[in-house]
């Protein structure tokens, strides 16, 4: 790997996940770099100035979350992710969009909010399938890169065989 790998148990570390910190240090060495990736679910995984991966975080994406309330609940309705009109849902499905998508709003400014009080010069990528979705909400200065895990993969081919 491009960058030394502090993960308490890395072999249990997704490939997705290194292959994002590879391409952190490709485009953006000796910086801090938080890339959130949102899919599935959302991951925030860390890399410092100095090529250490410290680890990150996952929680549920926005098609896990919609699908929750269907599933654990017995009258919600699935629904596709929507930007929301308001803050204030005034209906069901717009209380439900409300919720969910500025749920993940909130939960990824507020996680940007912490990196930068511990790391003031931080880089942040938005990237997944649900970056294009997302990154028209934020009002924060992030990066939004939809090919950064394939650009990561070919860096560590690249990498690798070099050596």
């Amino acid at each position: 790997m491009p960058f030394i790998n502090e993960y308490d148990t890395p072999l249990t570390l997704g490939e997705d996940r290194l292959a994002l910190m590879a391409a952190a240090v490709k485009h953006f060495p000796n910086n801090n770099v938080l890339v959130i990736d949102v899919g599935s679910c959302i991951t925030y995984d860390f890399l410092d100035a100095h090529q250490h991966y410290l680890g990150g975080a996952i929680s549920p994406g926005l098609s896990m979350r919609y699908k929750s309330l269907k599933t654990f609940t017995s009258r919600l309705p699935l629904l596709s992710p929507k930007v929301p009109d308001s803050l204030t849902g005034t209906s069901t499905e717009a209380s439900i969009h409300s919720g969910v998508v500025h749920g993940v709003l909130l939960e990824i400014e507020g996680t940007i909010e912490a990196y930068q009080n511990k790391y003031s010069d931080l880089t942040v990528i938005l990237t997944g399938g649900d970056a294009d979705f997302l990154c028209k909400q934020f009002k924060i200065s992030i990066f939004a890169h939809s090919n950064f895990l394939l650009e990561g993969l070919n860096f560590l081919l690249e990498f690798n065989s070099n050596e």
